[in-house]
């Protein structure tokens, strides 16, 4: 399934700033949720106004971050106006 994004808002992608799963389990309340970082950085997948390239990772607030989930697949959009950097290689 292919989601296209329409201005203002951007698609991205969270594997850019995910942590290594521990081997070792702790048990945990059903309820349990660490606490988050108030920013993440991310991947773009699509952006219609085209400033960002596929690829590019953008830093933005964790709290604007929308998940879509349609048939079984996550898709995730943030508004455009909410992404703080972009990271760029030295």
């Amino acid at each position: 399934m292919i989601l296209e994004p329409k201005t203002p808002w951007v698609q991205v992608e969270m594997s850019f700033d995910d942590k290594e799963e521990s081997p070792y389990m702790i048990e945990l309340p059903e309820d349990y949720r660490p606490a988050e970082k108030p920013y993440k950085a991310v991947s773009v997948v699509s952006d219609p106004g085209g400033e960002y390239a596929y690829g590019d990772v953008v830093v933005l607030p964790t709290h604007i971050i929308r998940e879509i989930e349609l048939s079984g697949n996550k898709f995730h959009l943030v508004e455009r106006n909410h992404i703080m950097a972009v990271v760029r290689a030295e």
